[in-house]
């Protein structure tokens, strides 16, 4: 990988992690960098801190190493638990994107990075009014789809969306079929990428 390119994924890192120590839409700065701290324990199996409510730890858990295994009947359990289902949206948005940082990290020969200490705020508590339950599990604005999974949170598409932007390709470099990214066709990538997903049993 390209100086440029490491740079490129140094600045994600820092934004990123600006987003992280903030207040979201559903979680305060605090709880946000708590649901990354479970998410790391999580891959070792080491125990929960107990900083936050059970279900989001279950959650933020399972989010983390057994995603597979989440079902409707999960998500129902926690949310009549007090996991609001708004709120596991968010939830889902912080340890994917945590995950995907924490593997080009490990790809690139780097250390994880510390999570960043939180910083003071209330979370907006904002709903779409046209988020709802349609052909999915979650609130969804529109279709229950990949790129509108996390859309009952915008602020969350947001990050996504740069994340994806830089770790793989932007939305408008997606319909370009000869892109070349460091000297990768996009032919190779789309392999690597099924490759790995294959190897990660991605059930999407």
């Amino acid at each position: 990988m390209t100086t440029a390119l490491i740079d490129e994924f140094d600045a994600l890192v820092g934004r990123e992690w600006s987003r992280m120590a903030h207040a979201g839409t559903w979680w305060t700065g605090m709880e946000r960098v708590a649901i990354a701290e479970e998410a790391r324990l999580a891959r070792s199996d080491a125990a929960s801190p107990g900083a936050l409510p059970g279900p989001a730890v279950s959650a933020a858990r399972r989010v983390s190493v057994d995603a597979a295994t989440i079902r409707r009947t999960d998500i129902e359990h926690w949310a009549a638990a007090g996991l609001d289902p708004f709120a596991y949206v968010e939830l889902v948005s912080i340890v994917s994107r945590l995950a995907a940082i924490d593997v080009a990290a490990f790809g690139l020969g780097m250390d994880e990075h510390p999570l960043p200490e939180p910083l003071p705020g209330e979370p907006s508590h904002h709903r779409p009014d046209d988020a709802v339950v349609s052909d999915g599990w979650v609130p969804t604005v529109g279709p229950a789809w990949a790129p509108g999974s996390l859309s009952a949170v915008p602020d969350e598409v947001d990050a996504m969306f740069d994340v994806h932007g830089v770790l793989y390709l932007t939305m408008e470099q997606m319909g370009d079929n000869e892109i070349v990214r460091d000297g990768i066709h996009r032919t190779q990538i789309e392999l690597t990428a099924a490759r790995t997903s294959w190897l990660n049993e991605c059930f999407y």
